[in-house]
């Protein structure tokens, strides 16, 4: 047996290397007029999901319990790691520590800071330790290690969708709408904050790499771009991407996760920077 790696849908993690890891994911609900989609980690329905008036909401209480009592029992007293979006973004986190709590002590929960692949590559990173025998300390370590460096940083179409999700206030989205800026998004200790104001999306989307490149400077990196419903612009920021990183381990091209799609909506791109431990 091995220890265990649990994360949620939010890491954006290719549904092939899921299974490849052994990883166990924590559901996250997406709900509209139209219906509830429960994002497993498989990607999304973008037409259905993406657009004003989606909300989500974190695994719930039993989801917790079952995912979890299933890594353990698979474990088998080696241990699980259980890696969390934000925990200012979702209540996953707190409910995946209070359900760890009651099931057993060899469960470690992690508050990833972060969303997306900035997230998923520290997941990775702690699944590959764990592949090779480590203890749960050892595995957990590690993720920090990833996670403490990573970043995310991205830009939208609109502010609307993060308004409607109370991810922005409304004077915020109001001012980006009469001033006609776009803000550059930084996940900042698990925050939304703004990085930078430009007058276009295309401007904004052009300063990704660049400001992902200077936050981890000249280390190995893992690089991620995601998009919603933009492969063509995704695909431009990813060779910026390899333009700005000649330190570049890896680098990951594809969707946000379902539940974040949903509040960032159509159009928005984002690069996800992480430290590389290991090639």
């Amino acid at each position: 047996m091995s220890v265990v790696v649990v994360t949620d849908a939010s890491a954006a993690i290719a549904p092939e290397r899921v299974r490849e890891a052994g990883i166990h994911i924590l559901p996250l609900h997406v709900l509209s007029s139209e219906g509830e989609f429960i994002d497993h980690g498989t990607g999304y329905e973008a037409e259905r999901f993406v657009k004003e008036g989606v909300t989500t909401s974190g695994p719930s209480v039993g989801e917790v319990r079952e995912v979890l009592e299933a890594a353990v029992a698979e474990a088998n007293g080696d241990g699980v790691v259980v890696i969390t979006m934000s925990s200012h973004l979702s209540s996953t986190y707190s409910t995946a520590v209070s359900q760890a709590a009651l099931i057993d002590d060899s469960i470690t929960v992690i508050d990833s800071r972060c969303i997306d692949m900035a997230m998923g590559f520290g997941v990775l990173e702690a699944a590959r330790l764990a592949s090779t025998g480590a203890t749960a300390d050892e595995v957990a370590e590690a993720a920090h290690a990833v996670l403490g460096s990573a970043e995310g940083f991205f830009c939208v179409a609109t502010l609307d969708h993060l308004r409607a999700g109370g991810r922005v206030s409304a004077l915020a989205a109001l001012l980006g709408g009469a001033l006609q800026i776009v803000p550059v998004l930084r996940l900042a200790d698990g925050r939304i904050v703004s990085e930078r104001k430009t007058r276009t999306v295309s401007r904004a989307r052009d300063q990704l790499a660049a400001l992902a490149s200077q936050h981890l400077g000249d280390r190995p990196a893992r690089v991620a771009v995601h998009h919603v419903e933009a492969p063509d612009a995704a695909a431009k920021v990813a060779d910026q991407v390899r333009s700005e990183f000649p330190q570049l381990v890896e680098l990951v091209i594809g969707p946000f996760g379902g539940t974040i799609a949903a509040h960032l909506g159509p159009g928005a791109v984002g690069v996800a920077v992480a430290p590389a431990l290991a090639d």
